[in-house]
């Protein structure tokens, strides 16, 4: 089984709401042994299979927070209650917080599950990222990418 499991939640159709699937299709242009990539489209439901039985998973989606645009937020699953109180932070049918609680009641939350949030400019249907979403695009790569070798060096030791 992979080391890390990166999921990323979106509709490509509108807008910046595909952040997810295009950091996946980002990830795959990369050879990464040690990652499964998962583009779970905008059924934020669907994750729930690739959260069980899985020890490191980075669930990457659209939030609406309030911030600039671009902004990426990291938040694990113990801050979930407080999102979901104060926003529903996805742009889909069932939130994806919702759907990391609904995993936690069932106890499918990996050991190790981070959320990346980032603020989009605009979910209107349209064929392209906006240009503060396509820089958090690459930070976000990034940001997956430090997170392999971090569990990789873990998985040697």
């Amino acid at each position: 089984m992979a080391t890390l499991t990166v999921i990323g939640v979106g509709s490509r159709l509108r807008g910046d709401d595909a952040i997810g699937p295009l950091l996946i299709d980002a990830l795959s242009r990369q050879t990464h042994p040690q990652i499964e990539l998962v583009d779970a489209g905008s059924d934020a439901l669907g994750i729930l299979e690739y959260l069980e039985g899985r020890e490191h998973v980075i669930v990457v989606d659209a939030c609406q927070m309030g911030r600039e645009a671009g902004s990426i937020v990291e938040f694990d699953s113990a801050q979930i209650d407080f999102v979901i109180k104060n926003d529903p932070i996805s742009l889909h049918g069932l939130g994806l917080a919702e759907s990391i609680k609904m995993a936690e009641s069932l106890h499918m939350i990996p050991e190790d599950l981070k959320i990346i949030g980032i603020e989009p400019e605009s979910i209107q249907f349209s064929g392209s990222l906006s240009v503060p979403v396509q820089r958090a695009l690459k930070m976000a790569v990034d940001i997956v990418e430090d997170k392999l070798n971090r569990v990789s060096q873990l998985a040697e030791a």
